[in-house]
């Protein structure tokens, strides 16, 4: 089995297509459709089959698939610690992320200021994709909601951050804290079933005995903000996400009866392979951050959120 070989079946199993994937890897078709048949040969079993206009892996094949990737991964760590050895390059980190903006502006500009010749890559995607990248080398370091990773096989948490998760409202007003079963006739925008977010919503809400209204689901917090600004309802947000429009009076937090709701933050990496030492210094930078280069991940008097503040007698309408 050849490294070649091993690139045009991965490339196969995300292209789908000999020609696509011979642009990709700069060769001829004829010489991707030789390998993957000198691989198959090897190994005694067929690879793909055309379902349509698409190339589709086999079962066999599929069975093969975290086998390679992790042989491409540790490939490139190979690489990466003999060219560190000799001081060829300075070194670079790769960094996914997803839902996760507020704390990676600080933690990029921390990192810059103490390593400034490290080049840094950071890529936007899904869950599903920031994993499958961190699997197959891509991406080195992830940053993602906890509950998306909790007991996923080879994945190492290097170190997280507790985020408080905000009841708002654009028109009710509350004198004392109410309970969350006083809120279960008044409408609630939420994030669509499955998400991260609507997860930890959803069981804590259950905890508590509230079944919330819900009239609208989005799959992105702006939507879910911008509607509770128009009026339409209430809805659990990020507190980074909602302080300017509290801090200007046009949102108001809702401080509930019950314990805050918390969810986590965390930066991840593959549990197996090589870690560089600018990988290495990123971990360290993010394991240093504070509350002062934090200061909006839960409610605090500093942020000018003090809870007295906003305890007014309701429920009522603003007027």
């Amino acid at each position: 089995m050849e490294l070649r070989e091993v690139r045009s079946l991965l490339a196969i199993s995300k292209l789908g297509n000999i020609s696509q994937v011979a642009d990709h890897l700069h060769l001829s078709p004829p010489a991707i459709h030789k390998q993957l048949k000198d691989l198959a040969s090897e190994l005694g079993v067929p690879l793909y089959e055309r379902i349509g206009k698409r190339l589709q892996l086999t079962q066999a094949a599929e069975v093969l698939l975290p086998f390679l990737n992790e042989m491409l991964a540790q490939y490139a760590a190979a690489f990466s610690a003999i060219e560190e050895w000799k001081g060829t390059k300075r070194g670079s980190v790769r960094v996914g992320t997803g839902a996760t903006s507020y704390i990676l502006p600080p933690l990029l500009r921390k990192f810059r200021r103490e390593h400034p010749g490290v080049e840094l890559l950071v890529e936007t995607e899904t869950i599903a994709v920031i994993l499958a990248s961190l699997r197959d080398g891509s991406l080195d370091l992830a940053l993602v909601v906890s509950t998306e990773v909790t007991d996923l096989p080879g994945i190492r948490i290097e170190t997280s951050w507790d985020y408080e998760l905000v009841l708002v409202s654009h028109r009710h007003r509350f004198l004392r804290r109410p309970r969350l079963v006083d809120l279960k006739d008044l409408p609630f925008i939420l994030y669509r079933k499955g998400s991260h977010f609507q997860e930890s919503i959803s069981s804590y809400f259950a905890m508590h005995g509230l079944r919330p209204k819900v009239i609208m689901r989005f799959d992105n917090a702006e939507f879910i903000k911008s509607m509770v600004l128009a009026g339409l309802g209430l809805s659990a947000l990020p507190l980074w996400l909602v302080h300017k429009e509290v801090v200007q009076k046009r949102l108001s937090i809702i401080r509930q009866a019950e314990p805050p709701l918390y969810s986590k933050i965390s930066l991840i990496r593959r549990a197996s392979g090589y870690v560089s030492r600018p990988v290495q210094a990123f971990i360290d930078t993010a394991r240093s951050l504070n509350e002062r280069d934090l200061p909006l991940l839960t409610t605090c008097r500093r942020v000018g959120l003090d809870s007295r503040k906003s305890e007014m007698p309701g429920p009522q309408s603003r007027k």
